[in-house]
């Protein structure tokens, strides 16, 4: 792609399918964030986007780190992975469905691409999260039958 049109669905697909398989081989990537992360804690996606979908909405930056999905603006949100029901795509916004609730949460991308690689980084730490609670809960109610 020489940069001068931007990527078109099936050059987003693409990119989103390979990125998804070097996710599942383990090959998360780290982005450095000027923002403090708590001792262990990596980001792994880092963009500027507006929260929300009306004309009062904020601007900052959303950070996937490896337990948090965090915006940072005038309003800062964290919501740990654990909290996070789904994540999808929308054109270029990325949208996040919390756990027991219908409140869902946009964040608009400069890009589609950029929105694409966001979600399925995303996806992969929500369903981590997702394995390790049901890894412990299951853990926890052996220990409780035994």
């Amino acid at each position: 792609m020489n940069g001068s049109h931007p990527p078109d669905d099936t050059a987003i697909a693409l990119e989103s399918s390979e990125l998804a398989n070097r996710l599942q081989r383990g090959d998360l990537p780290v982005v450095n964030t000027q923002d403090p992360l708590a001792p262990g804690d990596q980001c792994h996606f880092a963009t500027p986007v507006r929260f929300g979908r009306r004309r009062c909405d904020q601007y900052g930056h959303v950070l996937l780190t490896s337990t948090w999905l965090k915006f940072r603006g005038t309003l800062d949100l964290s919501v740990t992975w654990s909290e996070i029901a789904d994540v999808q795509r929308a054109a270029r916004e990325m949208v996040v469905a919390l756990q027991d609730s219908r409140r869902l949460l946009r964040f608009s991308c400069h890009s589609e691409a950029e929105a694409a690689r966001g979600v399925v980084i995303a996806q992969h730490l929500a369903q981590n999260a997702r394995m390790h609670t049901a890894d412990l809960s299951a853990g926890t109610f052996q220990q409780a039958t035994l």
